[in-house]
């Protein structure tokens, strides 16, 4: 039998508390549950116990949630933090985002909490294996920014950062004007319209869009001229790119709220992050992965667990974590070859990323890709989008993209 898994309440209500525990009843065999209603015995409990679970409220007196939640991530980084917020909270979401892995909105029902939870574990196992421990163990450092990324990414992490003032600041450095220009011409702008000036190209691509591509960009940027050229990496960048715009086009026409359509679009443009990690660190190992992949037919993915038990999309959602990213995006980059393996019961950014990835690969494959399989029929008709493939294959070329939101509407 599996050990429990130790989940920690902190609420300053303990009628809530008393719901949580009642609620969570029929969960005992499987977690070991604590209740406590002031933060700062929460940090004491979790100086002599280990938990992997804590769900903290948002609003409580002396100490808030997201202080306490910020502290664990500092003190218990590989503690899954949620936060339990009421609608009016969502108003301070922007301060929370890089502390809390999920928000459980209030109220919350026993099987919704479960099913989070269950998620949470699923991408905690993957971008927290041996395997990924391992290999991130053997790396001396993770790339470094280059300072004219730092800055932006800086910016767009302030209250009263905004399109103008981003355009102006990557306007400063020549070649993160020309990379953003190129990716937003070849893959989100219309084909009967071009870009050439920054501050456009921000306001039309959206600062989340920005944010992914300066920080895909500004690691890459440690490429020497010959690694570019072997493993085609402006090639890999505009598939990126592609997939984001895409991805961000499905979730419109399928009808998805604005923020998931703005986590698609970030995890479009970063799901192959772990591309970063081998590329830079074990070049040999994954020029052989390539060519095996190729000669044999089997997915890329596949062939690198196999020669370094760790896939591209693994290390990519390892690498997210370590950048503290949102969790959706973090599971669609773990997940984007086998999201049939993270339970979801709808369409959701997972599957728009996934979608978007394969439909890339079919139309676009390089010199530069592994083998990719065939979508999973299985699976897309599990959630009901087989009749609309057709429609997002045939529209996916540049500047065709916004058409998609006319799709299955």
């Amino acid at each position: 039998m599996s050990e429990k898994k130790r989940i920690l309440f902190v609420d300053d209500d303990r009628n809530v508390l008393d719901g949580l525990r009642r609620m969570l009843h029929s969960m005992r065999d499987q977690w070991k549950m604590e209740f406590v209603t002031k933060p700062l015995d929460a940090l004491e409990v979790m100086k002599t116990t280990e938990y992997d679970v804590i769900i903290s409220d948002f609003q409580m007196p002396g100490m808030d949630g997201v202080e306490l939640l910020e502290k664990v991530r500092k003190r218990y980084p590989n503690t899954i933090r949620f936060m339990l917020s009421s609608y009016a909270d969502q108003l301070h979401r922007g301060r929370t985002l890089r502390c809390v892995h999920q928000f459980v909105t209030k109220p919350c029902h026993a099987d919704q909490l479960k099913t989070m939870v269950a998620r949470a574990f699923a991408l905690n196992d993957r971008i927290r294996s041996k395997e990924a421990a391992s290999v991130l163990s053997s790396l001396r450092s993770l790339p470094v920014m280059p300072k004219a990324f730092n800055d932006v990414l800086d910016m767009l992490n302030t209250e009263d950062c905004s399109p103008r003032r981003v355009g102006k600041l990557i306007a400063n450095d020549i070649g993160m004007s020309a990379k953003i220009l190129q990716l937003v011409n070849s893959s989100f702008a219309s084909k009967n319209s071009k870009i050439v000036d920054p501050i456009h190209a921000v306001s039309y691509l959206g600062l989340k869009a920005v944010e992914a591509l300066m920080l895909t960009q500004g690691v890459f940027a440690h490429l020497s001229e010959e690694k570019i050229k072997e493993f085609h990496v402006d090639a890999l960048q505009d598939h990126c790119a592609r997939v984001g715009a895409l991805a961000r086009g499905i979730c419109k026409a399928q009808n998805l709220s604005d923020e998931e359509a703005d986590a698609a679009t970030m995890a479009g443009i970063l799901h192959d992050a772990g591309k970063i990690i081998l590329v830079l660190k074990f070049p040999d190992e994954f020029r052989e992965a390539i060519d095996r992949s190729r000669a044999t037919q089997t997915p890329l993915n596949q062939v690198e667990k196999e020669l370094m038990k760790i896939s591209h999309a693994e290390l990519g959602g390892c690498l997210l974590d370590l950048w503290g990213l949102p969790n959706a995006i973090i599971e669609a980059a773990t997940f984007h070859h086998e999201p049939w393996m993270y339970y979801h019961d709808r369409f959701s950014v997972i599957s728009a990323v996934y979608t978007a990835n394969v439909i890339d690969h079919y139309l676009c494959s390089g010199c530069g890709d592994g083998y990719s399989s065939d979508v999973n029929i299985e699976y897309i008709d599990r959630l009901g989008v087989v009749g609309r493939w057709q429609a997002w294959c045939r529209l996916h070329l540049p500047g065709e993209i916004a058409e998609l939101e006319h799709v299955g509407k």
